[in-house]
Parts: C-alpha cells; structure tokens; sequence
C-alpha cells in the first residue's frame, strides 16, 4: 500500500509540472536591413572596405555581400574618393592613400539607406628593442621575443602586437600569423592571432613584452631559416573596443551559460567598424638547424 502511494504521488506531481508549462509565441518585428560596413585601414595603405547586408536575426541564410553600394571616403571633410566594387562585397579605394593623424569619413549608401562613420590613425609607435631567447623543455624548441616599446605619457594608448612568419626566406610576400603564448604576461587578449593591449598599467613608461613560439613545427622540409616579421600596431580606441569585444563574443561559444556580448560598433545608421592604426614592423632571422641556432637581427 506505501509503494502505491509513493508511487501515486510521484504521478501526481509529474502532471502538475507538465501542466504548469506555458509556451509563449514572441513576435520579433522585422526591421528591414541596414548596410554592415567594416574597414580596418592602415597608414600609407589604400582602403579596403567590406559592405554587406544585416540579417533578421531569425535567418537562417549567411550574409549577402552588397554589390551596388556607393561608398566615399572624405579626408578632413572633402570627399576624396568613390570606392570600386571589385569581389565579394569589397570596395577599393582607387587614389587615396590613407595618413597619420587625419580624419577620415566614410558613406555608404544602399537602398536609400546612408551608413557613416569616421576615425583617424593614431601616432605610429616604434619598437625600441627587441631581445631573443631560445630554449628547449622536454617536447619542444622554443623561441622568446622580448619587445620593448616607450609608451607616450599623459594619454591612453592602444596597441596590438603581431608576429608573421614569412613561409619561405626567400620570398617575403607570403607570410602566415604565428600563433603566440603570452599568459601572465601583461597582455590583456588574443585576437585573430594578434596580441591586444591598453596602456592603462604602464602608461608614460618603458614596457617590455614577452610572447612564446614553438620552434618545432615551423621549419619546412628543406630546413631553411626562418623569417618572423614582428608588426607593432597603434591602434584607436574603436579598433580596440572592437577587438576586445569580438574576441569575447567568440569566447562564449554559444554557451547557454554565458552571458551575451554585444561587438563594439561605430557605424551610424548600420553596423560594423571603421577603425585606423598605424603600423611599425621588424624583422628577425632564426638560422636552419645545425647551425647553432644564433639569432640574426
């Protein structure tokens, strides 16, 4: 009789949750489509702009590249150049080359809607000093960049550092992102291979950063010495909010238990990024082996 009742009560508290579950049928208004314009550009480089078309957030198609958006750029409010549409929702700039320390705007019209935003290129930065270190653990060979930078006193700077290994010595146009170890060393977070930093802890000082490669899988089967090409990038603060903020939207990973991260956008009138920073680049060469792995500079 006490298993019947047991039982008896478990069924009964099964049909109450079951009958307590409400569906709610939530209509999202659809409020059409806006251009998405993205544009990382670059002292003394031509603009590459990105324009494609937002996406109700119930599609379940990919993004579609808008191929008939008119798209200027103004430098220090003239208007410099009409871009050209060349491939898969990208426009080039034909003549404008791109300055420290201008102002740049940017329009994009599509459908009757006008997308607009504007950024400069901050100051370039140089590396003071880069010191080498190369050691083995019990797996694998490994290489240690020490790069210092004079960081500019009373304002907030932004950096990114990057390291490319040129595939082959001998032909420096083709070149791949070395992925980098920096953990515990004041580097705030990784994207798209790149190292992301602000200057709230040593801003007005010198700064020395240390980032870790893995020597082993690099060399190629001919054994030729190694080119890495080190990019120190000053960025400005909507680069960087930008970067920052992606690289935490991936980071949740459609984890249900993540809180949502919204990307940084500066786009008026539509979405994306329009985002300047200058560049300053060295290189190092890390001889084959068997050659007693001296750094050259």
């Amino acid at each position: 009789m006490n298993k019947i009742l047991k039982y008896l009560h478990v069924v009964i508290l099964f049909l109450i949750a079951v009958s307590c579950e409400k569906y709610i049928d939530m209509k999202i208004p659809d409020k059409g489509r806006k251009p998405v314009v993205n544009c990382m550009f670059y002292n003394d480089s031509v603009f590459i702009v990105q324009v494609f078309e937002s996406k109700f957030i119930l599609d379940d198609a990919g993004y579609q590249p808008i191929e008939n958006a008119f798209v200027t750029i103004s430098e220090n409010g003239i208007v410099s150049d009409t871009l050209t549409y060349y491939s898969q929702g990208y426009y080039k700039s034909n003549n404008l080359i791109s300055q420290i320390g201008k102002n740049y705007e940017i329009e994009a019209t599509f459908n009757g809607n006008t997308a607009t935003s504007e950024g400069i290129i901050p100051s370039k930065q140089i590396i003071t000093n880069i010191d080498t270190l190369l050691y083995s653990d019990q797996h694998n060979d490994n290489f240690r960049f020490n790069i210092k930078i004079n960081d500019t006193e009373n304002e907030t700077n932004y950096y990114m550092l990057k390291i490319e290994k040129v595939n082959s010595v001998y032909y420096n146009n083709n070149v791949q992102i070395v992925y980098t170890n920096s953990e515990a060393l004041s580097i705030e977070t990784q994207w798209q291979g790149s190292q992301v930093i602000n200057d709230n802890l040593f801003n007005g000082k010198a700064k020395t950063f240390s980032l870790d490669i893995d020597l082993s899988n690099l060399y190629n089967y001919n054994n030729e010495p190694i080119k890495f090409y080190i990019s120190l990038y000053s960025i400005s603060k909507d680069y960087y909010l930008y970067a920052v903020t992606s690289q935490a939207q991936q980071n949740t990973n459609g984890s249900p238990f993540s809180e949502p991260v919204m990307v940084y956008n500066n786009i008026k009138n539509g979405y994306g990024i329009f985002a300047g920073g200058s560049v300053y680049r060295d290189s190092i060469i890390v001889p084959s082996r068997g050659s007693g792995y001296q750094i050259k500079k």
